[in-house]
């Protein structure tokens, strides 16, 4: 019997416990609503600045400070004199031209024609050759590599020759090293500085040789290599005929 009193009794003062925090928590909640509503309202409330704008009279100009035109200094056009006008009747023409209406009729010794000299023509009478050699500083001698070595040279070559006509070619050398893949495609290309001799033209003709020439033939069987370097000298050679 007393234990259902003691239970009884803490059931209740827990219900009582939980009313209780209930009813605080539903005040704050009330009391924090209720403030930022007011603050909100006078936010909403407050005036808007208001701005000011202010205009400044023009001042007019003093009489002092005025010009007429008299004063201005206006140069004026001077009238051309001494103007011939020729009339219909004139004599401006040559007696070829006043006597021959068809020109078709016209003969060579009515025309004169004043003789003035032209621009030198600058003759090409010089022989320009394009070589690719072998290097001497190949050190692989498999017949397979130096074959398919002397086709890369002379596709390299042949194309090279497309740019002998222009006229910045010169004599000089172009050493260029480049990287194939097994499949022939062109990986990369560059020229050796410290060893070419050659002037801007040259330079971009030995880079276009190789790049237009590709893509080259496959690596032989033998040569079993994913990628291979092969070093190059392009020889521009210019010579009397």
């Amino acid at each position: 019997m007393n234990n259902q009193k003691l239970y009884f009794n803490w059931m209740t003062n827990r219900d009582r416990f939980f009313y209780w925090a209930l009813l605080i928590s539903l005040f704050v909640h009330l009391v924090l609503i209720s403030y930022f509503t007011l603050k909100r309202i006078k936010a909403l409330k407050k005036p808007l600045n208001m701005i000011e704008i202010t205009y400044d009279s023009i001042k007019p100009i003093p009489e002092a400070n005025k010009k007429s035109v008299k004063d201005l200094n206006v140069t004026k056009e001077k009238p051309i004199k001494n103007i011939k006008v020729f009339s219909k009747a004139t004599d401006v023409f040559s007696p070829a031209e006043k006597s021959i209406n068809d020109t078709s009729k016209m003969k060579a010794s009515d025309l004169s024609f004043e003789s003035k000299e032209g621009l030198p023509v600058k003759a090409f009478n010089m022989e320009r050759k394009i070589t690719v050699p072998i290097l001497k500083s190949e050190k692989i001698t498999n017949p397979k590599y130096l074959s398919y070595n002397d086709r890369i040279r002379q596709k390299i070559r042949q194309r090279a020759y497309a740019y002998v006509d222009s006229p910045d070619f010169q004599a000089g050398q172009v050493y260029l090293t480049f990287a194939l893949a097994s499949d022939g495609i062109l990986k990369q290309v560059k020229i050796i500085e410290d060893k070419t001799s050659a002037n801007s033209y040259l330079r971009t003709v030995g880079i276009r040789s190789i790049e237009e020439s590709g893509p080259f033939d496959k690596f032989p069987e033998d040569l079993n290599y994913p990628e291979l370097t092969f070093n190059v000298v392009i020889s521009f050679e210019v010579s009397d005929k």
